[in-house]
């Protein structure tokens, strides 16, 4: 099996009023069989958000399936609303990856992603307590067993230092999940965390009736 080195999370806006099933469904097994593409999820965001109902989760390769997937969906005339990626790297303070989901594997029903940027103060402070608030920032996600997450790197790259994803089968789990890690130390080094995009988990048939 290919090795997954990047994750991506892009929305799009899919409309039944000029889209049939049959190019819909096209255009999907063509993103499903780029090469290097590992494993493609879909999502339902309709009511969510203004702009975006469909998004895809994509482990890949290497960030050029992404600019492939980019080019088939701008054929398809898919809009795209919504791009967050990085690279699969071992964190400074664990050397271990900050992914704890299974790809490819079975997947629970909620995915929420956002970029993650932290504050210039927080890369000032020693490492030695840097590694302490983010041990104690660890230990509030780890006592949620019950939900997935998925860290990724951008550092340099893109407008965000890190794209954060979780799942659950519960949002409102997922909120208190929230709550608490918000009151621990290293939060105050948090610049930005939003946008946030929660999407449910769709089936590729489920989303096709849509078409029909």
């Amino acid at each position: 099996m290919a090795e997954v080195r990047a994750h991506a999370f892009v929305y799009t806006e899919l409309d039944p009023r000029r889209m049939g099933r049959e190019a819909v469904e096209s255009t999907l097994k063509t993103l499903e069989d780029l090469p290097g593409m590992v494993a493609l999820y879909l999502y339902d965001l309709e009511g969510f958000y203004p702009g975006m109902n469909a998004g895809m989760w994509m482990a890949i390769e290497d960030l050029d399936v992404l600019q492939e997937a980019g080019w088939v969906m701008r054929k398809a005339g898919w809009p795209l609303r919504e791009s967050l990626w990085g690279f699969v790297r071992p964190s400074r303070y664990t050397g271990k990856t900050g992914i704890s989901v299974r790809v490819p594997g079975p997947r629970l029903k909620y995915l929420v992603v956002y970029p993650f940027v932290k504050t210039h103060e927080w890369y000032q402070l020693p490492a030695d307590i840097r590694r302490v608030m983010m041990q104690e920032h660890a230990r509030v996600g780890h006592a949620y067993k019950d939900i997935e997450q998925i860290l990724v790197y951008g550092m340099g790259l893109a407008p965000w230092e890190f794209v954060v994803g979780y799942e659950t089968d519960d949002l409102v789990r997922f909120s208190d999940l929230v709550m608490e890690m918000r009151q621990t130390r290293a939060r105050i080094y948090t610049k930005r965390d939003t946008p946030i995009y929660t999407g449910r988990l769709i089936r590729k048939e489920e989303l096709l009736e849509r078409f029909s």
